[in-house]
């Protein structure tokens, strides 16, 4: 690794330290899985390709297990993840507006993360709040969307 120009070589050796926890048997896949997406933020295709590589399995399992699980993302995440309940209770107390508020705001759509990476816009979930609705998440705090979610991504 002395000569790689990847910029990523500090990763890769912390994934490897990662990979050395676990017995080389693939019912460790998903723990495997859970600590490379705890380390970079989202599970990279090197590093699918890696445990794949470790654990003796093909990457169309590895990759198979990422995308079942919700769990797990292929795409990099904010520092915050947001997301605007849109069941029905909030959807009839205008939590659509609110969406469209936060996507114009961050100049990202549901599924996007910030060019900065500080916010993920998580959007489309049920959380059963209805005797705050309409409510706006971050991480697990809830908020009530109404009186506090210009603050939430400062408005």
């Amino acid at each position: 690794m002395e000569n790689c120009k990847c910029g990523n070589c500090e990763k890769d050796e912390e994934l490897e330290k990662i990979l050395e926890v676990y017995k080389q048997d693939k019912d460790n896949l998903i723990q495997i899985l859970n600590e490379v997406q705890e380390h970079y933020g989202y599970i990279p295709t090197s590093a699918q390709m890696r445990v794949a590589e470790y654990l003796n399995i093909p990457l169309a399992e590895v990759y198979g297990v990422v995308t079942f699980y919700s769990r797990f993302t292929l795409k990099p995440k904010g520092k915050y993840n947001i997301a605007v309940c849109l069941g029905t209770a909030c959807y009839v107390k205008g939590s659509e507006k609110i969406l469209e508020r936060v996507k114009e705001r961050l100049k990202i759509d549901v599924g996007e993360t910030t060019p900065d990476r500080k916010v993920f816009n998580r959007g489309n979930k049920m959380y059963r709040s209805m005797w705050i609705s309409p409510c706006i998440y971050n991480k697990s705090e809830r908020y009530m969307a109404r009186q506090q979610y210009k603050n939430l991504i400062r408005f």
